[in-house]
């Protein structure tokens, strides 16, 4: 009897995963984004990738509260991601475009990530938590590092900044990114459950 229960449970999870597969799928599609399922093991973790925000040095590279070298260590992050059961790629696709319009194209992005993960947590996956590549494009300047900062629910750091190299991930599930870009440029976003 144990074992029916035991595998009635993991048929309901795996049944509960798919429903909130296809409804998040379904409000990505509403965002003109793209979700690719990971599991959280999939999911590359490395120094050498925050190293990046360092060579050549990202502009917001200690300009910013939640870039490098104002985050936890990448020991920790790889610790903090046993946390999490698993996770959705969110992958935004565009023509070719300029490094002006790639900050508005990043807010599009950061919006529809926040639109999917309010909706996880409506759905009662209260752990969920959404990454967007770059660094944070909501305000002008950072708020310096002794005051609040001025969007503390929207303000996200970037996968990158956390040691998470989603270029690796993203050929990995077969998505065709280039650097430097070819004819079609992907912004990346991971949504953790």
């Amino acid at each position: 009897m144990r074992g029916i229960k035991k595998l009635m449970q993991i048929w309901r999870t795996k049944k509960e995963r798919k429903q909130l597969y296809f409804t998040l799928k379904g409000k990505a599609k509403e965002n003109d984004v793209e979700l690719v399922p990971v599991k959280i093991k999939e999911i590359p973790v490395h120094e050498g990738v925050r190293l990046k925000c360092l060579v050549p040095q990202c502009e917001f590279y200690g300009a910013c509260r939640i870039c490098p070298p104002n985050l936890p260590p990448v020991s920790e992050i790889r610790a903090a991601l046993q946390y999490f059961s698993h996770g959705f790629l969110v992958v935004f696709r565009s023509a070719p475009i300029s490094y002006e319009e790639a900050s508005e194209v990043e807010i599009k992005l950061l919006e529809a990530v926040e639109q999917l993960e309010k909706l996880s947590w409506s759905l009662g996956y209260y752990r969920s938590m959404g990454l967007v590549v770059g660094g944070c494009k909501l305000c002008e300047q950072c708020a310096s590092l002794g005051e609040p900062c001025r969007h503390p629910y929207r303000a996200r750091p970037s996968p990158e900044g956390l040691g998470m190299d989603l270029t690796l991930l993203a050929r990995r599930k077969g998505i065709p990114l280039k650097w430097p870009p070819g004819e079609e440029v992907f912004f990346l976003g991971l949504l953790l459950i």
